[in-house]
């Protein structure tokens, strides 16, 4: 029995696997990236498909100042052969207006992207993402051009409780400039969320976000919001919204509030 003993205390140690990470896009409440203005890094897996729906409410206050009404904006978010690679369909939305003093009605423009989940790591995560829409919509409420988004996503975990979440977002957009024709225009769009989950199935959200252009020759504003999400299972999601832009433009200043409800097979 001792040599025994003596071989297998002098032989090799047994090696030991590093544990694995864990996927940090395993839950609904993760991959969803609505209602906030930072776009969420994780993709919709292979199989899987996620429609996202939203309606919001702004007030614009100030001469000319009114209501706008939009939804269903609907967002299609179909996984590939690739579990990191997602395909996206941007469902035009109805729009209810009476800025101005005038009533207009009208839908917004069709789009088309993709995203991709570039890597993670226990405390990092980071991806991209880009979009392209197409001057489809009603003449007052369509961008008049295509216009382009190309965006850098990412996301940090503090704390088990809170993450940082953030976008630096690359634009070629459109919009109406002094003559009332369309006009295409940059904007650099930077925004961050610091979220707190409340529990496993819910979190709070606080936004930051400022777009160096509102508009063709129009200066730059910042946007402010606060938002909660809560799953209903593993397969619907939840959410309400509160943003407002300090940000004062030829008199005018905005907010809003939104709910949204997505869903996911």
């Amino acid at each position: 029995m001792i040599p025994i003993i003596i071989a297998a205390a002098l032989g090799p140690s047994p090696s030991s696997s590093p544990t694995p990470i864990p996927d940090p896009c395993g839950s609904i409440i993760s991959i969803v990236t609505r209602p906030t203005i930072t776009t969420s890094v994780c993709t919709v897996r292979t199989g899987g498909v996620l429609l996202e729906n939203g309606y919001t409410n702004t007030e614009t206050t100030g001469a000319g100042g009114g209501v706008t009404v939009t939804y269903p904006q609907s967002l299609l978010r179909i996984g590939t052969n690739d579990a990191h690679l997602e395909a996206d369909v941007i469902v035009p939305s109805d729009n209810q207006s009476s800025l101005g003093g005038t009533k207009t009605s009208g839908w917004d423009d069709f789009g088309l992207g993709a995203k991709y989940e570039l890597g993670y790591s226990a405390q990092w995560l980071y991806g991209v993402n880009a979009a392209i829409t197409y001057p489809t919509g009603s003449r007052a409420f369509s961008a008049g051009n295509a216009q382009f988004t190309g965006n850098f996503n990412w996301s940090y975990s503090a704390t088990p409780m809170v993450s940082i979440v953030g976008t630096m977002s690359f634009n070629a957009l459109s919009g109406l400039n002094s003559a009332g024709a369309a006009q295409s225009y940059f904007a650099f769009i930077p925004s961050v969320v610091v979220t707190t989950s409340t529990s496993s199935w819910s979190e709070f959200n606080v936004e930051y976000a400022y777009y160096s252009a509102s508009g063709p020759g129009i200066g730059g504003r910042s946007v402010i919001d606060f938002s909660y999400e809560f799953a209903v299972g593993p397969h619907v999601q939840l959410d309400t919204e509160y943003g407002l832009s300090p940000t004062s433009l030829n008199g005018q200043k905005r907010h809003y509030f939104g709910t949204g409800a997505s869903f996911m097979i």
